[in-house]
Protein backbone atom coordinates (compact mmCIF):
# COMPACT_ATOMS: atom_id res chain seq x y z
CA UNK A 1 0.00 0.00 0.00
CA UNK A 2 1.53 3.25 -1.08
CA UNK A 3 1.29 5.56 1.84
CA UNK A 4 3.57 8.74 0.17
CA UNK A 5 0.10 10.88 -0.64
CA UNK A 6 -0.67 10.54 2.80
CA UNK A 7 2.38 11.55 4.52
CA UNK A 8 2.57 14.58 1.55
CA UNK A 9 -1.01 15.45 2.89
CA UNK A 10 0.21 15.63 6.57
CA UNK A 11 3.37 17.36 5.60
CA UNK A 12 0.96 20.05 4.00
CA UNK A 13 -1.15 20.17 6.77
CA UNK A 14 0.95 20.52 9.99
CA UNK A 15 3.65 22.99 9.92
CA UNK A 16 7.18 22.98 12.10
CA UNK A 17 5.82 25.31 14.98
CA UNK A 18 3.19 22.68 15.54
CA UNK A 19 5.94 19.82 17.36
CA UNK A 20 7.20 22.82 20.39
CA UNK A 21 5.94 25.05 22.38
CA UNK A 22 7.93 28.04 24.12
CA UNK A 23 7.15 27.85 28.42
CA UNK A 24 9.05 30.59 28.85
CA UNK A 25 11.21 33.38 27.69
CA UNK A 26 13.49 36.39 29.35
CA UNK A 27 15.84 38.18 28.14
CA UNK A 28 18.63 35.30 29.06
CA UNK A 29 17.14 32.26 27.98
CA UNK A 30 13.96 30.49 26.17
CA UNK A 31 12.69 27.11 27.48
CA UNK A 32 10.66 24.87 25.32
CA UNK A 33 8.62 21.56 25.09
CA UNK A 34 8.93 19.57 22.28
CA UNK A 35 7.74 16.84 20.87
CA UNK A 36 9.28 13.30 19.75
CA UNK A 37 10.34 13.70 16.00
CA UNK A 38 11.81 17.03 15.75
CA UNK A 39 15.87 17.69 16.57
CA UNK A 40 17.02 20.04 18.78
CA UNK A 41 20.27 21.18 15.99
CA UNK A 42 20.31 20.37 13.01
CA UNK A 43 20.59 16.49 11.03
CA UNK A 44 20.26 16.95 7.89
CA UNK A 45 19.83 20.10 5.51
CA UNK A 46 16.45 18.86 4.68
CA UNK A 47 14.74 18.66 8.30
CA UNK A 48 14.31 21.72 10.47
CA UNK A 49 15.47 22.14 13.53
CA UNK A 50 14.91 23.67 17.00
CA UNK A 51 18.21 25.64 17.06
CA UNK A 52 18.04 27.12 13.04
CA UNK A 53 14.37 27.81 14.05
CA UNK A 54 15.02 30.19 16.49
CA UNK A 55 18.53 31.87 14.87
CA UNK A 56 16.12 32.90 12.08
CA UNK A 57 13.26 34.35 14.66
CA UNK A 58 15.66 35.78 16.65
CA UNK A 59 17.80 36.98 13.69
CA UNK A 60 21.20 36.27 16.03
CA UNK A 61 22.52 32.80 17.17
CA UNK A 62 20.96 30.96 20.29
CA UNK A 63 23.27 28.76 22.46
CA UNK A 64 21.73 25.12 22.91
CA UNK A 65 22.29 24.21 26.61
CA UNK A 66 20.96 21.27 26.72
CA UNK A 67 20.31 18.59 24.25
CA UNK A 68 17.63 15.74 24.14
CA UNK A 69 17.48 13.34 20.97
CA UNK A 70 14.96 12.85 18.29
CA UNK A 71 12.99 10.37 19.24
CA UNK A 72 12.71 12.29 22.71
CA UNK A 73 10.12 14.66 23.78
CA UNK A 74 10.23 16.98 26.33
CA UNK A 75 12.37 20.48 28.09
CA UNK A 76 15.07 22.03 26.33
CA UNK A 77 16.43 25.80 27.37
CA UNK A 78 18.35 27.89 25.02
CA UNK A 79 20.36 31.17 25.95
CA UNK A 80 19.68 34.04 24.39
CA UNK A 81 23.13 35.85 25.05
CA UNK A 82 26.67 34.57 25.57
CA UNK A 83 26.71 35.77 29.00
CA UNK A 84 24.46 33.38 30.40
CA UNK A 85 25.24 30.81 28.07
CA UNK A 86 28.44 30.65 29.86
CA UNK A 87 27.34 30.60 33.41
CA UNK A 88 24.62 27.93 32.71
CA UNK A 89 27.20 25.97 31.52
CA UNK A 90 29.40 25.98 34.39
CA UNK A 91 26.40 25.09 36.69
CA UNK A 92 25.87 22.19 34.67
CA UNK A 93 29.47 21.22 35.03
CA UNK A 94 29.44 21.89 38.87
CA UNK A 95 26.15 19.80 38.56
CA UNK A 96 23.86 22.37 40.18
CA UNK A 97 21.35 22.47 37.43
CA UNK A 98 18.22 19.84 38.08
CA UNK A 99 17.16 17.81 35.65
CA UNK A 100 14.95 14.91 36.00
CA UNK A 101 13.66 12.86 33.24
CA UNK A 102 10.84 9.82 33.00
CA UNK A 103 11.57 7.05 31.01
CA UNK A 104 9.26 3.18 30.11
CA UNK A 105 11.87 0.88 30.72
CA UNK A 106 11.86 -3.05 30.22
CA UNK A 107 13.97 -5.28 32.58
CA UNK A 108 13.93 -5.01 36.32
CA UNK A 109 14.51 -2.02 37.88
CA UNK A 110 15.53 -2.13 41.71
CA UNK A 111 13.01 -0.80 44.13
CA UNK A 112 15.30 1.69 45.74
CA UNK A 113 16.98 4.40 44.08
CA UNK A 114 20.11 3.18 42.65
CA UNK A 115 22.77 5.18 41.26
CA UNK A 116 24.46 4.32 37.69
CA UNK A 117 28.02 5.49 37.00
CA UNK A 118 29.82 4.21 33.93
CA UNK A 119 32.43 5.82 31.44
CA UNK A 120 31.02 6.51 28.23
CA UNK A 121 32.34 7.27 24.67
CA UNK A 122 30.42 8.20 21.53
CA UNK A 123 31.27 6.02 18.60
CA UNK A 124 29.56 7.21 15.55
CA UNK A 125 26.27 7.75 16.19
CA UNK A 126 25.81 5.96 19.71
CA UNK A 127 27.06 5.60 22.77
CA UNK A 128 29.78 2.57 24.16
CA UNK A 129 29.83 2.08 27.77
CA UNK A 130 32.53 0.79 30.28
CA UNK A 131 32.54 -0.16 33.77
CA UNK A 132 35.83 1.59 34.46
CA UNK A 133 37.86 4.51 32.78
CA UNK A 134 39.48 3.43 29.49
CA UNK A 135 40.93 6.01 28.04
CA UNK A 136 40.65 10.14 28.28
CA UNK A 137 37.80 9.56 25.38
CA UNK A 138 35.70 7.88 27.79
CA UNK A 139 33.68 10.63 30.39
CA UNK A 140 32.07 9.67 33.66
CA UNK A 141 28.62 9.29 33.46
CA UNK A 142 26.67 9.25 36.84
CA UNK A 143 22.37 8.80 37.16
CA UNK A 144 20.00 7.96 39.62
CA UNK A 145 16.95 6.18 38.99
CA UNK A 146 13.96 5.33 41.10
CA UNK A 147 10.87 3.11 40.20
CA UNK A 148 7.69 4.51 40.09
CA UNK A 149 5.05 2.20 38.52
CA UNK A 150 5.22 -0.81 36.60
CA UNK A 151 2.78 -2.15 34.53
CA UNK A 152 2.69 -6.11 32.74
CA UNK A 153 5.81 -5.61 30.62
CA UNK A 154 7.13 -1.81 30.88
CA UNK A 155 8.27 0.11 34.42
CA UNK A 156 8.31 3.79 34.77
CA UNK A 157 11.36 5.31 36.47
CA UNK A 158 12.79 8.71 37.34
CA UNK A 159 15.76 9.41 36.48
CA UNK A 160 18.00 12.41 37.93
CA UNK A 161 21.00 13.28 35.50
CA UNK A 162 24.20 13.89 37.27
CA UNK A 163 26.28 14.54 34.47
CA UNK A 164 24.92 15.32 30.82
CA UNK A 165 26.78 12.53 28.05
CA UNK A 166 25.75 11.47 24.39
CA UNK A 167 23.16 9.27 24.92
CA UNK A 168 23.63 8.81 28.65
CA UNK A 169 20.16 7.50 29.62
CA UNK A 170 19.31 5.21 27.10
CA UNK A 171 23.01 3.69 27.46
CA UNK A 172 23.36 3.58 30.98
CA UNK A 173 19.71 1.51 31.39
CA UNK A 174 20.72 -0.77 28.06
CA UNK A 175 24.12 -1.34 30.18
CA UNK A 176 21.97 -2.71 33.01
CA UNK A 177 19.12 -4.41 30.84
CA UNK A 178 16.34 -1.90 31.26
CA UNK A 179 16.58 -0.50 27.37
CA UNK A 180 14.11 2.06 27.22
CA UNK A 181 10.98 1.35 25.35
CA UNK A 182 11.06 1.64 21.54
CA UNK A 183 14.70 2.31 21.39
CA UNK A 184 15.94 -0.38 18.97
CA UNK A 185 19.76 1.16 18.79
CA UNK A 186 19.75 0.47 22.61
CA UNK A 187 18.12 -3.05 22.95
CA UNK A 188 14.80 -2.74 22.66
CA UNK A 189 12.76 -5.78 21.12
CA UNK A 190 10.32 -3.76 19.13
CA UNK A 191 9.51 0.01 17.98
CA UNK A 192 7.06 2.18 18.89
CA UNK A 193 4.46 3.20 16.29
CA UNK A 194 5.83 7.04 15.73
CA UNK A 195 9.12 5.49 16.28
CA UNK A 196 9.54 8.07 19.26
CA UNK A 197 11.11 6.19 22.84
CA UNK A 198 9.77 5.75 25.99
CA UNK A 199 11.63 9.08 27.49
CA UNK A 200 10.73 12.14 28.53
CA UNK A 201 12.82 15.50 29.72
CA UNK A 202 10.49 16.07 32.24
CA UNK A 203 11.85 18.39 34.85
CA UNK A 204 14.56 21.90 34.51
CA UNK A 205 14.76 23.47 37.69
CA UNK A 206 18.11 25.77 38.19
CA UNK A 207 18.76 29.01 40.01
CA UNK A 208 19.44 32.18 37.68
CA UNK A 209 22.95 33.35 37.97
CA UNK A 210 22.66 36.53 37.89
CA UNK A 211 19.01 37.33 39.43
CA UNK A 212 19.41 34.35 41.89
CA UNK A 213 15.64 33.73 41.00
CA UNK A 214 14.74 29.97 41.18
CA UNK A 215 13.06 28.70 37.80
CA UNK A 216 11.21 25.37 37.44
CA UNK A 217 9.61 23.98 34.83
CA UNK A 218 7.52 20.43 33.83
CA UNK A 219 6.71 18.78 30.55
CA UNK A 220 3.00 17.34 30.20
CA UNK A 221 3.16 13.64 29.57
CA UNK A 222 3.35 12.29 25.99
CA UNK A 223 0.24 11.22 24.20
CA UNK A 224 1.86 9.09 21.81
CA UNK A 225 1.77 5.77 23.91
CA UNK A 226 -1.03 3.86 26.16
CA UNK A 227 0.91 3.54 29.29
CA UNK A 228 1.54 7.46 29.66
CA UNK A 229 -2.08 7.76 30.03
CA UNK A 230 -1.78 5.07 32.97
CA UNK A 231 0.55 6.49 34.56
CA UNK A 232 -0.39 7.70 38.52
CA UNK A 233 0.61 11.44 38.59
CA UNK A 234 0.18 11.21 42.03
CA UNK A 235 3.56 9.09 41.98
CA UNK A 236 5.14 12.24 40.44
CA UNK A 237 5.07 14.69 43.11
Amino acid sequence: MDFSKLKNFAAQTSSFEDNFNILDETEDFIVIHKKNGIAVQVTDKESNDLESFLNTKYSEKVHVLNRIDQPVSGLVIFGKNKRFAAAFTEMLKERTVKKTYLAMVSGNPNSEPTELKHYIKKLHNRAMTADELVDENFKEAVLIYTLLQSFDNYHLIKIDLKTGRFHQIRAQLATVEMPVKGDLKYGSRRPNLDRSIGLLSYRLEFVHPFTGKTHAYTAPLPQNDVLWGLVDLNLLN
